[in-house]
């Protein structure tokens, strides 16, 4: 008689769960380091630092968990993101007191993202205290690592994000850019670009724009100097706009029917969404300019640049007016409503077929694509400063208001809720708080 053995019940695999600080670390490289922001692209080696390199390794665990909760409300995640920040400040102090270490880009790195985490934490923009603290650090590192930095491409592009970071809060702090930076800047950019590009000749009149909000903070100029000053550099900024469009970098498309999404009937089709943002920067810019004027010229000059004898005011009101219709006319493109929005031919520019819908509360029930969560996010300050402005109409805050409830319901954006309750609620609010809430460059630029 033949026993028979009882079969073996087969292995079960138990269920493998990624640590909250591991989920964090996945979320923060795919959207910062290999996805769509790519601001941190010189962080790709970096993804499993060695043990030597642990202040690094505390710096990016923070970092990330803080980037988690900012996502998903994960208030776990916010709490061990503060202990690893503590941990990190005290390990890269340590290591800045070791001559290897702190030539090292690691330690450089560390830095860097101990200010992104105060960027993302944070909703205040001073220059002063723990909002800039950081990036006061990394700048006296790049003069102790001398020019072997310079050398290496992941350096240049961790002195190019640097330099941007610095320019960025000192606009949004009214403080005019150290000498220094303005050095730092010329050295990195003429690496890779030539004088005339765009986007070089963009970033050295950020620079004279962070000078002059200094002066008139400072209460150094007089309102004919502002005046004249904003007029000067608001026309240099329309000489590189004028460059990007005969380049051919966007078609204007235009539509039988406007969607819930479109001002006007037509819209822009940019070929890198990095050109869109540009545009953008370069359009809340000058309505920010034009601004200044309209709030300084009380006995308006006449404006030789305008070529119509209009007046400066004249000049800023029709300025503020059509950079605010072509912020509306990027949406379309970027706003991340497939269910709305036919994209067809983008390389054509004659009609194309739009379907509107009635209610943009009905993509409640829809799946958002995280692909166009950071483009449409790009768009909130935009949005506000074109809502904001002093001339601008009802139909653009009525607009812009619908929009961020919008993106508040279909993409889960919270803070484009919390901005469309400060233009509803007839607020006057400082532009750069508004910025410094939607998490300053750590998100918008």
């Amino acid at each position: 008689m033949v026993t028979r053995r009882a079969r073996a019940a087969p292995p079960t695999m138990q269920s493998l769960q990624l640590s909250l600080c591991h989920q964090a670390k996945e979320v923060f490289f795919q959207n910062y380091v290999v996805g769509e922001t790519k601001g941190y692209s010189f962080m790709g080696q970096y993804y499993s630092p060695s043990a030597k390199e642990e202040h690094l390794i505390k710096s990016i665990d923070a970092v990330s968990l803080a980037y988690l909760n900012y996502q998903r409300r994960c208030e776990r995640a916010q709490a061990e993101a503060r202990l690893q920040y503590v941990d990190a400040i005290k390990l890269t102090s340590k290591a800045l007191q070791s001559p290897d270490l702190a030539r090292k880009d690691s330690t450089m790195l560390s830095i860097m993202l101990l200010d992104l985490y105060e960027k993302i934490t944070s909703k205040e923009p001073e220059y002063d205290g723990a909002w800039a603290a950081h990036i006061k650090g990394a700048l006296s590192l790049v003069q102790l690592r001398g020019e072997e930095q310079y050398r290496k491409p992941d350096g240049l592009r961790m002195l190019v994000r640097l330099s941007v970071n610095i320019l960025i809060s000192c606009v949004a702090s009214d403080r005019a850019v150290p000498e220094e930076v303005v050095a730092l800047m010329a050295a990195v950019t003429s690496r890779f670009a030539e004088p005339s590009d765009p986007k070089r000749r963009e970033s050295e009149l950020m620079v004279e724009y962070a000078r002059l909000k200094s002066q008139v903070k400072q209460n150094l100029l007089s309102d004919d100097q502002i005046v004249r000053a904003a007029m000067n550099l608001d026309t240099q900024f329309l000489a590189i706009s004028r460059q990007l469009t005969s380049s051919l970098q966007y078609k204007t498309v235009y539509v039988h029917e406007k969607s819930a999404h479109h001002y006007e009937a037509y819209h822009y089709m940019y070929t890198d969404e990095h050109l869109g943002q540009m545009g953008n920067v370069l359009r809340l810019t000058r309505m920010l300019l034009c601004e200044l004027i309209f709030s300084h010229c009380y006995n308006p000059p006449i404006d030789p640049a305008s070529g119509s004898g209009q007046s400066s005011l004249e000049y800023a009101t029709n300025t503020i007016d059509q950079m605010s219709r072509e912020i509306c006319a990027t949406l379309p493109q970027y706003i991340g409503d497939s269910s709305n929005f036919f994209y067809g031919d983008t390389t054509r520019t004659d009609l194309l077929p739009v379907t509107p819908i009635q209610d943009t509360r009905i993509s409640l029930a829809r799946q958002a694509n995280a692909k166009q969560y950071v483009p449409c996010y790009r768009l909130i300050f935009p949005l506000y400063i074109a809502a904001q402005s002093p001339t601008a109409s009802k139909a653009i805050k009525e607009y812009a208001i619908q929009q961020l409830h919008f993106m508040a319901d279909y993409h889960g954006i919270e803070n484009a809720l919390a901005v469309a309750k400060i233009l509803e609620s007839g607020e006057k609010r400082n532009p750069w708080n508004v910025y410094a809430l939607l998490g300053s460059y750590a998100f918008v630029c």
